[in-house]
């Protein structure tokens, strides 16, 4: 483990405003990920009909997003270890906010699907630089609940989606919701071009050009005496393939618990986020009935982000993310059952999105847990790419099924297994953690 005393304090010491300020930075863009990615959800059925798409066809357009946020994850998140996550920011959100403008334009399903990949590649690399950064510049007493106010702006950014794509494909067109949500990623990546440094971690153990000038002018922003050298690395580590490192004894056998967790957990993630709407209105509910389900899910999701972040100062992440899994296939045994009753299945949905979107918080600061700061953008980005191979496939073979006829209830009742799978991989992964890490395990974990 690589240590030195600033990461020491600012693990200790307490949060200064300077600090506040980056994460508040990552939570705004957190919240314009959410919505860049979720309003494909809600405009499906204002994109069917325009171009007369099929249910296969919508399925692709949802996972084109997807697939461009596994080769974000696996491709351009790993950059982080390698040109610093200050960089990788700012490059994911200006591929984001010009391609959501793109999609304004889009004039056949082809062009949309080619937008929405290459917003997808913006989104992922969104996600990991600003999750890294914003444990990397947390204290240890809130750095759990840091990371789960991300995935809450996450859950808030869908739910703005919802009512500004109501509002908007009203007054105007569903062009309209993605040139809401392109602008405002170009806002933010002006403000992180301004505002946010390089990570004191980055600059530590990866010691790029003019590192320790870069170094001490962060320290003087979080009030800490400057240093006058940098710590002595050894080369062949600072060099050492980061992907490699995922595969050394340390790791190995808690990267593939997490991938199998992380495959699942995000496998029926996106059928639920991706086709709730739909799937109620085809159901028998109203178009409208379906958008505020889907509302109400992503709503649920904000409280319960935030209600993990806040579980984790008082017990084990890992042990809470096994029983909101269990959580999440239980109410969606009760979601099914529910659809003829609205005032029910409203407040079903709340609990749904409570557990599902706290599970999504919990898996990230898991990664971020799992993996130290020389490979935590490499290790956080391979789980999240490789997972999303589960988010890529489960709309379009969702669309599949009901194209060939089977009942959308019944097919959403199958999706609670998919969680209890997830939650085993996380039994064994806690097991292997604590085996792997005794000596060292955070207080917060």
């Amino acid at each position: 483990m690589f240590a030195h005393p600033i990461k020491k304090d600012i693990d200790d010491l307490p949060m200064t405003r300077f600090q506040w300020m980056v994460i508040s930075i990552c939570l705004l863009l957190y919240i314009v990920d959410g919505y860049d990615f979720m309003v494909m959800a809600y405009v499906a059925s204002s994109v069917s009909a325009e171009f007369a798409l099929s249910g296969t066809s919508i399925g692709t357009l949802i996972s084109a997003g997807i697939i461009g946020m596994t080769v974000g994850s696996l491709f351009v998140a790993p950059l982080g270890d390698k040109i610093g996550r200050r960089n990788l920011v700012l490059i994911s959100a200006l591929i984001c906010g010009v391609s959501m403008v793109a999609a304004t334009f889009a004039q056949s399903f082809s062009q949309l699907a080619f937008a929405r990949f290459i917003t997808g590649i913006g989104i992922g690399g969104i996600q990991i630089s600003c999750m890294v950064l914003t444990a990397e510049f947390s204290a240890k007493k809130v750095r759990g609940f840091n990371l789960a106010l991300l995935s809450a702006g996450y859950g808030l950014g869908a739910t703005i989606g919802g009512i500004l794509a109501a509002i908007l494909i009203e007054s105007h067109s569903w062009r309209h919701v993605f040139m809401f949500g392109g602008v405002a990623t170009l806002i933010l990546y002006a403000a992180a071009y301004v505002y946010i440094p390089e990570s004191v971690d980055y600059l530590l153990f990866k010691q790029p050009k003019k590192a320790l000038e870069k170094l001490n002018a962060v320290l003087k922003k979080l009030h800490r005496e400057p240093i006058a050298t940098l710590p002595v690395v050894e080369s062949t580590v600072q060099n050492q393939s980061t992907v490699k490192q995922l595969f050394s004894p340390r790791y190995f056998a808690q990267t593939i618990c997490l991938w199998i967790a992380m495959f699942f957990l995000l496998y029926g993630f996106y059928f639920v986020m991706g086709w709730t709407p739909k799937i109620l209105a085809q159901a028998g509910l109203s178009p409208q009935s379906g958008v505020q389900i889907g509302m109400w899910v992503s709503l649920g999701g904000i409280l319960g982000s935030m209600t993990l972040g806040l579980l984790t100062t008082k017990f084990k992440i890992f042990h809470i993310q096994t029983v909101f899994l269990l959580c999440v296939a239980l109410t969606i045994f009760v979601f099914v059952n529910l659809t003829a009753q609205l005032n029910l299945l409203t407040l079903t949905a709340i609990v749904l999105g409570f557990f599902l979107n706290g599970c999504m918080a919990g898996i990230y600061t898991i990664s971020a847990l799992v993996y130290e700061s020389d490979v935590r953008s490499t290790g956080v980005g391979f789980a999240t790419g490789l997972g999303r191979f589960g988010g890529i496939s489960s709309p379009i073979i969702a669309g599949y099924f009901l194209d060939q006829g089977v009942l959308p209830l019944s097919l959403y009742g199958f999706y609670l297994f998919i969680f209890v799978i997830a939650a085993l991989g996380i039994m064994v992964l806690t097991k292997l953690y604590y085996k792997t890490n005794a000596p060292l395990v955070e207080k917060t974990s």
